[in-house]
């Protein structure tokens, strides 16, 4: 599973870096449109080889134990929110309505800012990939006193309970109907797992066939 990760995006690289070199050797004009689309995909296969290396590099150190969080006192449902809508566009351009809601206005979280960020990203990027154009995203943010629910909720193909099973399971995948590989390395969830165990909280998934699925995270406010 991993090596078909790391050879497509390797694959799609060699192509392109091929095909520019033989327009060159026939000395055949590149338009700046043509070019500028041809660095568009090199920089999307790039950036997702980097990821899965990041994140296997993380992965190795926090089962070693030698991963650190840097905690601070931080607005959840800021943090939330303003990582949500830095997605907006993208949820939008593929044809799926993305709201965020909240029942309170701002709530202080003892936890560190980027892995937080790292992992609301990693779920609604999960949720994405899972939802058909015309399909729904919901964020919400519950106050639950000396905790905070931050729940990712998705009109997607939903999860089989033995997948439900495996889902935050390294290099797992989910298969959809039509035999389409979505799930990635799988790494993306198990870091996202990892990383609010290691905040002192929990993550799991609530999820039915047909009808979508729904990531819940359940945060301590303090943590040390």
């Amino acid at each position: 599973n991993l090596s078909h990760e790391l050879r497509t995006p390797l694959n799609v690289l060699t192509s392109i870096n091929q095909l520019i070199k033989n327009l060159c050797k026939k000395e055949v004009f590149i338009t700046p449109e043509k070019l500028s689309y041809y660095m568009d995909i090199m920089d999307r296969n790039t950036s997702r080889l980097l990821n899965l290396i990041n994140n296997l590099i993380d992965n190795s150190k926090i089962e070693n134990n030698s991963y650190v969080l840097t905690k601070k006192d931080e607005d959840i449902v800021y943090l939330v929110e303003e990582t949500v809508l830095d997605m907006k566009d993208y949820i939008e351009e593929k044809g799926i309505e993305l709201i965020f809601d909240t029942d309170v206005e701002e709530k202080t979280v003892r936890c560190d800012k980027t892995e937080i960020e790292r992992c609301i990203i990693n779920l609604v990027g999960n949720a994405v990939k899972f939802t058909s154009e015309g399909g729904l995203i919901e964020v919400t943010i519950k106050d639950l006193d000396d905790k905070v629910k931050i729940s990712v909720k998705d009109s997607g193909i939903g999860i089989s309970e033995e997948n439900k099973r495996l889902i935050f399971d390294r290099f797992n995948q989910v298969v959809d109907k039509s035999a389409e590989l979505k799930g990635g390395s799988g790494l993306g969830l198990t870091i996202s797992k990892q990383l609010i165990t290691l905040h002192g909280g929990d993550i799991y998934v609530e999820s039915e066939v047909g009808v979508g699925s729904e990531f819940i995270i359940i945060l301590p406010v303090n943590n040390d």
